[in-house]
C-alpha cells in the first residue's frame, strides 16, 4: 500500500501546485489587463492632445491669413492644460502599476526563438528573461 499512499501524496503535491499556478496567472492576467486598459486610456489622451493643438494651429493659420475663426482659444488652452495633466497621471499610474507588477510591456520583439502571432508580447523581470505570449482567444473576437 505504500505506493498508492506515496502516488495519492505525489497527486496532493501537485494539485497543490496546480492551484499555486492558476491563482498566479490569475493575478498576473488581472496586473496585464490593467496595465493595457492604462496605455489605452493614454493614447486616447494624447490623441485628443493632438487633436486641440491641431484646431489651435488651424485658428493661428487663419488669423495670420486675416481670415476669421470661430474658436474659443481660452477654453482650448484650458483643453490642452486638462489633457496634459491627465497624461501625466496616466503615465504616472502606468509606471506604478509596471513596477509593482514585475512585468512591463516591450513595443518589440527582440526574442529569435519567438514566433509570429497577434499576442502581447510581456516581459517578466522576476523570471529573468522568461517570455510570456497571451494568445487570443478566437472566442474573444466574436
Amino acid at each position: 500500500m505504500g505506493f498508492f499512499d506515496s502516488l495519492d501524496g505525489n497527486l496532493d503535491d501537485l494539485l497543490g501546485n496546480l492551484n499555486y499556478l492558476k491563482k498566479k496567472l490569475v493575478s498576473e492576467s488581472q496586473e496585464i489587463k490593467k496595465a493595457a486598459r492604462l496605455r489605452y486610456e493614454l493614447l486616447n489622451e494624447e490623441r485628443k492632445l493632438s487633436e486641440a493643438f491641431e484646431k489651435l494651429g488651424k485658428h493661428q493659420y487663419r488669423a495670420l491669413k486675416g481670415e476669421v475663426s470661430d474658436l474659443d482659444v481660452s477654453e482650448t488652452l484650458q483643453e490642452i492644460e486638462r489633457l496634459e495633466s491627465r497624461i501625466s497621471s496616466l503615465k504616472m499610474g502606468l509606471d506604478l502599476s509596471e513596477k509593482t507588477s514585475g512585468i512591463s510591456f516591450t513595443e518589440e520583439n527582440s526574442s529569435q526563438d519567438a514566433y509570429e502571432s497577434s499576442s502581447i508580447f510581456v516581459r517578466d523581470e522576476e523570471d529573468r528573461g522568461s517570455i510570456i505570449f497571451i494568445e487570443e482567444d478566437e472566442d474573444e473576437n466574436r
